[in-house]
């Protein structure tokens, strides 16, 4: 009987040491799952980058621009009359001031000779007028009435009006004889010249013929409002193609020999188009640039220590454009400035360090704890 009870002891410390054994085999089995699950979440990621290098590069655009003249005035007789006398001929260069056409002046040299008379004759009225005022007013007030005396002042004062009047006619006759020589209001050159003698000719009339400057002459073209924004953000004073080469290629793809001067853009934007047109100088020594002819605008700007960048390695959001890099084994989220648009590249304007690099891999949600390594490749393998 009492063996048959130390048996029983000893079968159950056996199952204890069994059960214990077994706990401790499935506890140590749960640690190890744990740190392996741990070890699993937070590997070494390795990306493939490249290196960020600086570089100058010429941006370029073209444009379609038409010329126009700075300055074109059609000329429109101010008085009426027959064609006297014709001094230029179609296609020839004059300066301000010189004379182009005659209108006939017999008529207004009588009314100009009238009107001379009519002031000779006011001026005696007005001396003899003046002369008696004096006289009476140098009197006294015992020799003369006073009745007298104020008839003087007013004949006095009437003819003083009568003189400034006869003078007035006069200037008048003489702005409507100088108005029979009709001059160039500017330089340039003359266009078709229609006219001969004995052509009836008045201020509603068609305008006689054409001046036009051509030197210098000005060339129009339009940019897009995004362009313009683009343009405005990239000069602080707000002076628009600061730094920028202005071109332009002919009909015959020849390159003008001289560079264009932007003078000023348009006040408001063309609502069909959303552009605004940009005005641009050129000298035109040889009249290369005819007014109305179309060219090509070309705008060449140098930009220094700007990087490209692919396309597909930037990430456009609303609040603006950003890349990946690695700097120190760290995963950085770079914001960038996006400067334009070159083939499949963007020229970015962002200095990044030399330590830095560019991720060319898709990277979604990465851990903060997650360490990087890189695998720098060669650019244009990506």
């Amino acid at each position: 009987m009492f063996e048959f009870g130390k048996n029983k002891i000893y079968v159950r410390f056996i199952i204890i040491i069994f059960t214990v054994t077994v706990l401790a085999s499935v506890y140590v089995s749960i640690f190890n799952s744990a740190n392996s699950a741990v070890s699993k979440a937070t590997p070494a990621l390795t990306l493939n980058v490249i290196p960020l290098k600086a570089t100058n590069t010429t941006i370029k655009k073209q444009f379609i621009g038409y010329v126009t003249p700075i300055r074109s005035v059609n000329i429109v007789p101010n008085v009426s009359g027959y064609i006297d006398e014709v001094w230029v001929e179609g296609g020839q260069e004059v300066k301000e001031g010189d004379n182009l056409l005659l209108i006939d002046q017999r008529e207004y040299k009588a009314e100009l000779d009238a009107a001379k008379s009519s002031v000779i004759q006011a001026q005696a009225e007005f001396n003899n007028a003046k002369s008696y005022y004096q006289r009476l007013k140098n009197a006294g007030k015992q020799a003369i009435s006073p009745s007298e005396l104020d008839s003087a002042k007013a004949q006095f004062l009437s003819a003083q009006g009568s003189l400034e009047a006869a003078k007035a006619n006069q200037d008048k006759a003489k702005v409507m004889y100088d108005y029979t020589i009709l001059q160039a209001p500017i330089s340039g050159q003359v266009g078709n010249v229609d006219l001969t003698k004995g052509n009836y000719v008045a201020p509603n009339s068609s305008p006689l013929l054409t001046i036009i400057q051509y030197d210098p002459i000005r060339v129009v073209f339009s940019i897009s409002d995004k362009e313009y924004l683009s343009e405005i953000s990239q000069q602080a004073d707000g002076k628009l193609f600061r730094g920028e080469n202005i071109h332009l290629r002919l009909a015959d793809g020849k390159i003008y020999s001289h560079n264009g001067e932007f003078k000023f853009t348009d006040n408001q934007l063309d609502k069909s188009t959303n552009s605004i047109s940009i005005y641009v100088d050129f000298a035109n020594p040889d009249k290369q640039l005819v007014a109305n002819a179309y060219v090509d605008v070309l705008l060449e700007q140098d930009i220094k220590n700007a990087f490209l960048i692919r396309q597909n390695y930037v990430t456009l959001t609303t609040d603006g454009a950003y890349v990946y890099t690695v700097k120190n084994n760290k995963l950085l989220k770079t914001p960038i400035n996006i400067i334009t648009t070159i083939n499949n590249n963007y020229l970015v304007s962002n200095k990044f360090t030399p330590e830095e690099y560019l991720v060319v891999d898709k990277v979604g949600r990465i851990s903060k704890d997650t360490k990087v390594k890189i695998n720098i490749v060669s650019k244009e393998n990506n």
